[in-house]
């Protein structure tokens, strides 16, 4: 196995918990490693520090797969087996959520969603591209899945600077579309072109918090995806929602899982973007949804916050969800208290929801908690 050795800064970084090393941090290295051929990380004196990838094209160029003393045999089953263990104990019903979360779960640029027996995949760094097919035999061998799926359209993968590819079949015959249960709801999602990898479990949290404030209102939801958050609002008890998405085919499932739900008669689902919604709409609400995976620029998160604002009413209640990147770490709050400043409106933050457990992370790991949620009441 090739070597890699870091600087005494980074070695000590790495013990200290830092999940990822840049290219600078590189003393000297020995040959030049496959993608997906893992290597020996060791500090300037020779020690070893664990297993890494390198990727000299990647801004982050060492990534940790192990500890001093793993094997590199064995270690994909070995880290799925650890992380269906944890789920087991976190999760709901690990049926459906979020299996491996990249360097959460010890496999960094590895995502894989779970949907009973069926598995979506995404790779996120060259390493991981190299290893799809390992990856895919380690979860037949773990889980005994009935099909894996690649997604890797997302524009995370652009990002990074990696090629996009089409969905296709990693194993067996995945279906299309899929059912699934989530904190008492059901829905039907779209494993082959649906939005991320079909279904956004990373936004479960927010689904709890969705249903203690819906009791008798009246519900605005401006991007809706397939209804992950309006559905909680319904089944909660809002007596009127009204929700929109760009995308025809994510609305007609979210009708779809309004009536799947027994909301039939409560629900209107149109379609158009978020900015379009809140600004032809005129009235006001009880309570906001405001999800913004569309957003591209601070400024344009900022304007949605406002136009949510207004469709708010005196004492009512908004939910806004940002990502970063576009948007800056940390600068979540501040760019929500500058759109309550524009608008006038005095804000109270009651909760602040973020990843759920089947969504782990490291501390430390800058960028990690991508997600950002606060639950305003605003006068």
């Amino acid at each position: 196995m090739l070597s890699t050795f870091l600087s005494r800064d980074a070695a000590r970084r790495l013990k200290h918990g830092a999940p990822w090393l840049s290219r600078e941090d590189i003393v000297s290295m020995e040959g030049t490693p496959q993608p997906g051929e893992p290597v020996q990380l060791r500090d300037e004196d020779g020690a070893v520090l664990g297993l890494g990838d390198v990727d000299l094209e990647a801004s982050r160029a060492v990534r940790r797969l192990g500890l001093q003393d793993e094997a590199v045999e064995g270690l994909i089953p070995r880290h799925l087996r650890h992380a269906f263990e944890r789920r087991g104990r976190l999760v709901d019903d690990p049926r459906f959520c979020r299996v491996v979360n990249d360097d959460g779960d010890g496999l960094p640029g590895l995502i894989v969603d779970r949907y009973d027996t069926h598995f979506v995949v995404q790779t996120l760094t060259r390493s991981m591209d190299a290893r799809q097919q390992e990856i895919t035999r380690a979860l037949v061998e773990v889980t005994g899945a009935a099909s894996v799926l690649l997604r890797n359209d997302s524009a995370r993968r652009q990002a990074l600077g990696l090629p996009t590819q089409r969905p296709h079949v990693l194993y067996g015959t995945p279906p299309r579309w899929c059912r699934l249960l989530e904190l008492g709801a059901r829905f039907t999602v779209d494993l082959t072109y649906g939005q991320g990898t079909g279904y956004a479990y990373d936004q479960r949290e927010l689904r709890r918090v969705v249903g203690r404030m819906a009791w008798d209102g009246r519900v605005l939801d401006a991007s809706c995806n397939v209804g992950g958050l309006f559905v909680h609002a319904g089944l909660h008890g809002a007596r009127h929602i009204l929700a929109f998405d760009s995308d025809g085919d994510a609305g007609d499932l979210a009708r779809e899982n309004a009536e799947a739900n027994g909301l039939l008669g409560r629900v209107m689902v149109e379609k158009g973007t978020a900015i379009q919604a809140l600004r032809a709409v005129r009235e006001t609400f009880d309570l906001v949804l405001l999800d913004t995976p569309r957003v591209g620029s601070e400024e344009e998160f900022v304007e949605q916050v406002r136009y949510a604002l207004r469709r708010t009413r005196h004492g009512g209640r908004v939910l806004v969800v940002g990502y970063h990147p576009p948007l800056a770490l940390g600068g979540f709050d501040e760019l929500v208290a500058t759109a309550c400043e524009a608008e006038a409106r005095i804000a109270t933050r009651l909760s602040r929801p973020g990843l759920p457990p089947d969504h782990p992370t490291l501390v430390g790991s800058p960028g990690a908690e991508y997600l950002d949620a606060v639950a305003l009441e605003v006068t």
